[in-house]
């Protein structure tokens, strides 16, 4: 069984930052769980066979991807693309868009060819996942520390994300959404106001 070293090495070489667009959210959660992406890949293979499961899963996947903003970055990354908080939060969103629309467009066009009658469902996927992650990213910034690595979700937070599963909570999600939007274009000034 190859040491922790030898592991990190390896899974380094095949997720670089740029291949993610510079992100340090989905090169470090890449990086930490190869195991779980080799078994979501599988388990979105699998549902991609199964009638009207695939599209469902792909939201699922969306949702699993936003632990990927769980942590903070230090704040040397925050600074680095020296931009506004505008700015920066608008390429944060587009990077996580571009990110995992590029790693699920094989497992929609295989749920596309296998399923074809639950072609009507990628109209809501893909809202939906934008959604997701759209909250998931605003909600970490809103709520940015830099001297807090892991912060705890308060329930809130909690009940907004779950609010892309259960749908009686997504009205919730997205009130929290927009609150957050504005809470992180605050938040992030003050810590990037020389770039605006």
């Amino acid at each position: 069984m190859p040491s922790e070293k030898v592991r990190h090495i390896y899974s380094g070489r095949l997720v670089r930052p740029g291949v993610f667009g510079g992100s340090p959210e989905w090169t470090a959660g890449l990086r930490r769980h190869p195991a779980a992406v080799v078994a979501a890949a599988v388990v979105l293979a699998v549902c991609a066979c199964i009638p009207y499961a695939g599209f469902p899963a792909l939201c699922l996947a969306a949702v699993a991807c936003g632990a990927f903003y769980a942590a903070n970055e230090p704040l040397q990354l925050l600074l680095l693309p020296e931009k506004g908080a505008a700015r920066f939060l608008t390429r944060k969103v587009l990077t996580a868009w571009r990110n995992y629309f590029l790693l699920t467009a094989p497992f929609a066009a295989l749920t596309l060819l296998a399923q074809p009658r639950s072609a009507w469902m990628a109209a809501a996927w893909a809202p939906l996942a934008a959604l997701a992650l759209l909250y998931f990213v605003t909600a970490k910034y809103a709520r940015y520390d830099a001297a807090d690595e892991s912060p705890r979700w308060p329930l809130a937070a909690r009940l907004g994300a779950a609010g892309f599963l259960v749908p009686p909570l997504l009205p919730l999600s997205l009130c929290l959404m927009v609150s957050y939007l504005l809470r992180a274009e605050r938040n992030l000034n003050r810590y990037l106001y020389d770039y605006n």
